[in-house]
């Protein structure tokens, strides 16, 4: 039987092995936390730069910052890697910042952070996104926020 496209990208792409992957343990109760998103999707706002990918070679490192007011009609997908069908119908697939505020009204959680983040999920050469992952690290500190849900597509 021949192999389907995903299984061959499986097996040959370059994937990044890392013994040595930085934790932190959670010093406080999560009642008393803000949780921020980080996805993988390529979520953006309606207006904002979208990412730079018109098909599916392009690659975009850069990152989105999605403030958490932003109505759902607002946000875009700026990601051609994967099938949308059903984050078009709720960005709470891809994106599930309803889902968190639905814990803070709970009380599971204290908060959501003021602003969420998004990346693209195609990056064949990932040491370009550690620059944007630790631009994203340092933004998440000046808006205090102790988890970051990380949702990959």
């Amino acid at each position: 039987m021949a192999k389907t496209k995903l299984q061959v990208f499986v097996e040959t792409f370059n994937w990044v092995n890392n013994d040595d992957i930085p934790f932190t343990k959670l010093n406080k109760q999560l009642k008393d936390c803000t949780v921020a998103v980080v996805t993988t999707a390529g979520v953006y706002v309606h207006g904002d730069q979208p990412f730079d990918i018109t098909n599916r070679e392009d690659v975009d490192e850069t990152y989105r910052e999605i403030p958490t007011v932003t109505a759902n009609s607002e946000l875009r997908l700026g990601h051609e890697h994967f099938n949308k069908r059903f984050a078009n119908e709720d960005i709470n697939v891809v994106f599930p910042i309803d889902r968190l505020k639905a814990l803070v009204d709970q009380g599971f959680i204290n908060g959501v952070a003021d602003s969420n983040f998004s990346i693209t999920g195609y990056i064949p050469k990932p040491e370009k996104i550690y620059d944007t992952g630790r631009q994203i690290a340092k933004r998440m500190a000046e808006l205090a926020v102790d988890i970051a849900l990380i949702v990959p597509v």
